[in-house]
């Protein structure tokens, strides 16, 4: 059992136990949940949905307080633990019969703590539940409150869990769940292994066909569809996770998984994000980057804003410019941002969109190294270059240098390896 060393459990009763010394205090967990002490499982199960949901730290509760409820309910949602809670107090969940321990103490590495021994650990806990919600650049940057839908493992509420009614326990394993299988190796030697009882499917309890449970099916858990709210804060990062305290799976005889969302920011088609600072790269022509430039750019809360170079400034192909204080909000300190960084691709004019170069030319500052008397008979022009390799050459062919009658002569006509060999004689 979960417990050991508890009276009617199988072990011995302390002499100082809660029965012999006067009355008990098995009214607390009632209290902190909000219910009578003869309250049934339903009306502590919805009490306790009720209150947990203001009570979570995400929703701004206190975190001992919310400890406090998750362990009262812990407690009383276990008709063994709730049996032994009314007739014991908290001694008598706590198993060691002794005194001035904080029944709360280590509630999320062993409920109530201070165990000795291996039979006074809590309860396990299902493994979380992870989804995924993709979120915008735009959400992080305002924050929002985001609908999600999962599904989700419950225990069956019509039959509490149990599967049926009249259960029996399973001859086979004899309540174990497991089965035990010998195996001979060879003379004199046997191989053990335990593996999950096929008649039970590791319950160790079987139910009649007609006892079933008919909404669950027997399997004391259902399938349910959930939709929560999301809390999508400013500035969160890129894999940022949100948990929901036992809105995960539920198995019996275990505490209830929690739910982690987990934020994926998808791409944007304008801005890159580094932390709290954002990249863009902006495009301009060369008329602009020689004469300056104004532009509006929508940032991400809708808002456009109007960006200009300084006056005079000539913009270099990819250089880089920042507006500070224009990124993003940083987490948990929204009033304070990143810096917004643009680099800019300068577009030059492509061929024959020039229509005044002579022009152009008594403008712009001359290289005094630039040559301007260039014979055309011993010039060599440049050729576009094709990255595909279609490029035929004049001399040369598809995308080949020719060498000249030596190289030919020595490289074509004899076999490289031919002319080793002759060296060697």
């Amino acid at each position: 059992m979960f417990f050991g060393g508890f009276p009617g459990f199988g072990g011995h009763q302390h002499e100082d136990s809660p029965e012999t010394n006067g009355e008990v205090d098995n009214k607390e967990f009632y209290e902190i949940i909000g219910v009578p002490q003869d309250a049934s499982a339903d009306d502590i199960k919805k009490a306790y949905r009720k209150k947990v949901i203001k009570a979570h730290p995400d929703k701004g509760g206190d975190v001992e307080e919310f400890k406090k409820l998750q362990a009262a309910y812990e407690v009383l949602s276990n008709p063994e633990k709730r049996e032994l809670y009314d007739k014991y107090g908290i001694d008598g969940i706590r198993g060691d019969g002794g005194a001035g321990m904080d029944p709360f103490e280590g509630l999320f590495g062993g409920l109530f703590g201070g165990g000795r021994g291996r039979g006074q650990q809590g309860p396990k806990k299902v493994k979380p539940t992870v989804k995924d919600v993709r979120v915008t650049l735009e959400d992080l940057y305002v924050g929002k409150m985001k609908k999600v839908t999962f599904q989700r493992q419950r225990n069956c509420e019509t039959c509490e869990g149990k599967g049926g009614k009249d259960a029996k326990k399973c001859t086979k394993c004899k309540g174990t769940g497991v089965v035990e299988k010998i195996v001979q190796l060879g003379p004199g030697f046997l191989s053990s292994s335990r593996m999950e009882c096929n008649d039970c499917h590791g319950e160790g309890t079987i139910f009649d066909k007609g006892n079933k449970c008919k909404v669950c099916k027997g399997n004391k858990v259902i399938t349910e569809e959930k939709t929560i709210e999301v809390p999508i804060e400013q500035g969160a990062p890129s894999e940022h996770h949100v948990s929901f305290n036992g809105e995960g799976n539920e198995v019996p005889g275990a505490m209830a998984g929690d739910l982690i969302v987990r934020l994926n920011v998808e791409p944007h088609k304008r801005f890159e994000r580094k932390g709290a600072d954002l990249y863009m790269t902006k495009k301009v022509s060369l008329y602009e980057a020689l004469t300056g430039t104004a532009f509006h750019i929508e940032h991400l809360d809708g808002k456009k804003l109007l960006i200009s170079t300084a006056p005079n400034e000539v913009i270099n192909p990819g250089s880089k410019k920042e507006l500070k204080g224009k990124g993003m909000p940083f987490y948990k300190d929204s009033m304070s941002h990143g810096n917004l960084y643009i680099t800019f691709d300068v577009e030059f004019p492509k061929k024959g969109e020039l229509k005044n170069l002579e022009e152009l030319k008594k403008i712009l500052p001359v290289p005094k190294d630039l040559i301007t008397n260039v014979d055309k008979n011993k010039v060599e022009y440049l050729q576009d270059f094709d990255e595909s390799g279609t490029n035929t050459h004049a001399e040369g062919g598809k995308g080949r240098h020719r060498h000249g009658h030596g190289d030919d002569d020595d490289d074509d006509d004899e076999p490289r390896g031919q002319r080793v060999q002759c060296n060697q004689q």
